[in-house]
């Protein structure tokens, strides 16, 4: 509808017309708008009756510089609005320094030394300027006594020295061939090292008790994978190794499937959710070597390509049946005579 049609239609009314002629074409487009909701055209489709919400002005073409300053001052927000915090938590006036980030001041607390450090702060100069004299940080003296950063080494050297000291009775236990000892469980391990894992690896080589290694979500790489591939040489008891969420790669993983060709004892692996992915051409390289192998039921690994995952389900189903055989044999041993009549 337009102006002009309002006009004919409230014609007959002096002031309502002398009223319309002195709207804004900007006004006269919104009392269009809301002329069409009050009374709409009953030959528009109730579909269409619906008037458009949806205008704005054209954004334009894409602004990379607009779009790298838009997120510049975001940043400097963020780290402003993470400097007040520090300040309100901690309330100490005495070991405070001031920064100038853009225009304000922002008082850094040089006791805390957690989430934001005057050298990181430095180190990104584009995202605070040279503060003046007036505001210039204050240096600590570098003999001074007070000084936290200093302290941390040595408090994490100590605190992993304690940490490791926890696993040194397991450790011995299963060195010393411990009846009791019948799994090593040390999932989701926080203080736990690789160092650690390895020695736990090692006495296990020889170990004739202990049937199940859980080290999931341990951060073990690869040095601890070859550790276990070489274990699995010697080791005749283990019967289930857990080495899910860890660090392991493909390489790691491979040389411990290869160990499986000499030992028959080990039933299940697992290595799901590894930190990296093993790739197609290593779950191929794993089916292969799963064809040689005849004692191993279950494996907790999700394969990406279809053909590596039927060939493995294929196989692990034949040495499932392969071990129930085996089991009826044993319970009902065939005897020379049923051999003779059999034949």
């Amino acid at each position: 509808m337009s102006s002009a049609k309002y006009r004919r239609q409230v014609s007959e009314d002096p002031d309502i017309d002398s009223l319309l002629s002195t709207l804004s074409p900007e006004e006269m487009e919104e009392l269009e708008k809301e002329l069409d909701v009050a009374d709409p055209d009953g030959n528009i489709p109730v579909g269409l009756r619906q008037r458009n919400q949806t205008d704005k002005h054209s954004t334009g073409l894409y602004n990379r510089e607009a779009m790298l300053n838009y997120c510049e001052k975001e940043t400097k927000k963020l780290i402003q609005r993470e400097l007040s915090v520090d300040l309100l938590c901690t309330g100490d006036a005495k070991s405070t320094s001031w920064l100038c980030i853009n225009e304000p001041l922002f008082p850094v607390s040089l006791a805390l030394g957690t989430c934001l450090s005057l050298e990181a702060l430095t180190r990104t100069s584009d995202l605070h300027r040279d503060p003046s004299p007036e505001t210039e940080p204050k240096q600590i003296p570098e003999n001074s006594s007070s000084k936290p950063v200093d302290s941390l080494p040595s408090q994490t050297k100590e605190e992993e020295e304690a940490a490791s000291s926890i696993f040194d009775e397991p450790l011995e236990r299963v060195k010393n061939n411990d009846p009791e000892m019948t799994e090593v469980n040390v999932n989701n391990s926080d203080c736990i090292t690789g160092e650690i894992l390895v020695r736990f690896t090692e006495a296990l080589e020889f170990n004739t008790i202990v049937k199940v290694f859980s080290l999931a979500n341990t951060r073990a790489d690869d040095h601890v994978a070859f550790a276990i591939a070489i274990m699995l040489k010697s080791n005749k008891t283990l019967t289930s190794i857990n080495l899910d969420s860890n660090h392991i790669t493909g390489k790691g993983i491979l040389a411990i499937f290869r160990a499986l060709l000499q030992n028959n004892t080990l039933t299940e692996l697992r290595f799901h959710n590894q930190r990296h992915i093993c790739g197609g051409k290593t779950e191929m390289e794993i089916a292969k070597l799963l064809k040689e192998n005849t004692t191993l039921l279950k494996l907790g690994y999700h394969f990406e390509l279809a053909g590596p995952r039927m060939t493995a389900t294929n196989l692990l189903s034949r040495n499932m049946d392969k071990q129930r055989q085996k089991r009826l044999q044993e319970q009902n041993p065939v005897t020379p005579k049923q051999l003779a009549e059999g034949s």
